[in-house]
């Protein structure tokens, strides 16, 4: 084992939480022991230390250690490249908003695109999106780009669309929409396929809008991305949408060693046979930097009301947005899957999961004798035939963590209460024996895991007018289940089960030192417990009282 060589070290706290057999629970002092990246034993502090009699000691007090978070599906790259726009989250008025992108426009030479990130049409313009005319009281000496916090739709200005190319008479791409009004006008508002072939390399059908970044402003924003992750006790991530742009991004930041979040990447379906020419298939990499699967999209966002249903959203008869034609879809699953590779597919909708589930249905009975278990990103809303399915496919549920805390206003608009005792249904899919991991979405939710831990338990909305309401109550988990999908769920999603998500003999030394134990707090106030320090391979990438990130 790597670092065997090196002398061990023993870190201790009141608690430690192994999410593994605790026999040494009721020990005088719970300690582990470290050479290198590796657990090499676990104990008792005062048995550890007649031991290993050369070994120091870090003595964490009355804390608590628990395996470092995992959050299975966000996006670092994606927001490391949002820095270079202007996060319209915090704003709590359309005046609010106009004027922080004014405030940008002032600084931004003419002719230059400006970017505006993580607009929440809830919380800002009263669940009413902008258009065009709105984004041209900012300015008409900038084409102007805004996307909205779900990321699978955004406005343009007048001089956006002239510079993207978009006229009334533009055809929408395949899995895409260009909105217009009553008159035939394009109101700026682009859905799916029309947003990514603007805004996002991996996923562009063509070359983006946006002028490539430079490659050591990147870095920069890559490792801060990291280093707020870090602070929030994330010790690995998945990176849900990468692209080579993203994934040359991630590889030069290994190479360089600031990468202090290991990282599993999901590679973007559009290059898939490139890469799987190249030989980068699901496991390829090391315990840094790993390939994790391929993404795909069948149909659209929770949080921006494009998901694909069954039922049409409340009080209309839309249906939501289906992204990938069906037989697209059918054959990029037996793609992937006669690999062996790991599709991992973007559902929301029940109709979206159902399609998915054909398709992987399909793939194993044409190759029954790869097992691989593949992944249904977010897998919103679901039934006990979808969960009777994705059980017998020993398929993988990566649902959001926080929405229901986070958008509580837009579940409630879209969907209604019934419908969400059936979302994010993390209760269901534990009864039913299916695999499920932690994932926040970021940029598209908070990141924060232990926010994500309280929503899962208590199923309170934090916000606007459904703050204190439990949604979907019939799906609440405990807090030690809650903890093993953000610890060894994740690690089983990303493949990796064998040696990341518990802190036993054999595993990586990846943790987070916590003011309080996780499992004994009540729930309301997980999100209050307060990060001490976050080790990843038996280093401090954090500690309280840096710098912020």
């Amino acid at each position: 084992m790597a670092g065997a060589g090196q002398p061990p070290l023993l870190v201790t706290a009141r608690r430690i939480v192994t999410m593994a057999d605790e026999p040494y629970a009721n020990t005088a002092r719970p300690a582990l022991a470290i050479q290198g990246e590796w657990v090499v034993d676990v104990g008792d502090l005062g048995d550890l230390r007649r031991r290993m009699p050369g070994a120091d000691v870090v003595d964490f007090g009355d804390a608590t250690i628990v395996p470092g978070f995992n959050d299975a599906h966000q996006h670092p790259t994606m927001t490391a490249a949002n820095q270079r726009g202007v996060d319209v989250s915090t704003a709590s008025s359309r005046a609010d908003l106009l004027e922080m992108l004014r405030t940008r426009a002032r600084d931004t030479p003419p002719g230059q695109w400006l970017l505006g990130t993580r607009y929440d049409h809830g919380r800002s313009t009263g669940g009413t999106p902008l258009t065009r005319s709105d984004l041209d009281e900012v300015t008409d000496a900038h084409p102007v780009i805004l996307i909205n916090i779900g990321a699978h739709w955004g406005v343009l200005n007048s001089a956006g669309l002239a510079a993207a190319g978009l006229s009334d008479d533009s055809v929408p791409p395949p899995g895409g929409e260009l909105a217009k009004d009553a008159a035939g006008h394009l109101t700026g508002v682009v859905h799916e396929q029309a947003l990514f072939d603007l805004a996002y390399p991996s996923l562009s059908r063509g070359r983006p809008v946006l002028p490539d970044q430079n490659p050591e402003a990147a870095l920069a924003q890559l490792k801060s991305t990291l280093r707020a992750l870090n602070a929030a006790g994330i010790t690995s991530v998945g990176d849900a949408m990468a692209g080579p742009t993203e994934l040359s991004l991630l590889q030069e930041a290994h190479q360089r060693g600031e990468l202090t979040t290991r990282v599993n990447a999901l590679l973007t379906y559009r290059h898939v046979d490139t890469f799987h020419a190249a030989g980068l298939r699901t496991g390829f990499g090391d315990n840094w930097l790993r390939i994790g699967g391929v993404k795909a999209f069948a149909d659209g966002a929770v949080a921006g009301g494009t998901c694909l249903v069954e039922e049409p959203f409340e009080g209309t008869d839309d249906h939501g947005i289906q992204t990938l034609d069906t037989d697209e879809l059918n054959k990029l699953a037996f793609r992937v899957h006669a690999a062996g590779s790991r599709l991992a597919i973007h559902a929301n909708g029940d109709r979206a999961i159902k399609l998915v589930l054909n398709a992987l249905e399909q793939a194993r009975a044409a190759r029954p004798a790869i097992k691989t278990a593949h992944r249904i990103e977010h897998c919103s809303m679901v039934d006990a035939e979808i969960l009777a399915r994705m059980k017998a496919l020993d398929a993988i549920a990566v649902p959001f963590g926080s929405y229901v805390a986070f958008h509580g206003d837009k579940l409630l608009d879209y969907y209604g209460a019934d419908r969400l005792e059936r979302m994010f249904a993390h209760r269901s899919m534990l009864d039913a024996g299916v695999a499920v991991a932690g994932s926040s979405d970021f940029p598209c939710g908070p990141f924060e895991p232990l926010l994500g831990l309280a929503s899962c338990v208590t199923r309170l909305s934090t916000a606007g007018r459904s703050a204190g309401r439990a949604l979907g109550a019939s799906q609440r988990i405990s807090a030690r289940e809650a903890l093993a999908i953000y610890t060894t769920g994740s690690a089983h999603a990303a493949g990796e089960a064998a040696f990341k998500g518990r802190l036993e003999v054999g595993n990586l030394a990846d943790f987070v030192v916590l003011s309080d134990d996780p499992l004994e707090v009540d729930p309301k106030h997980l999100p209050d417990i307060h990060i001490h320090e976050t080790w990843v391979g038996g280093q401090a990438v954090w500690r309280d009282g840096e710098d912020p990130p």
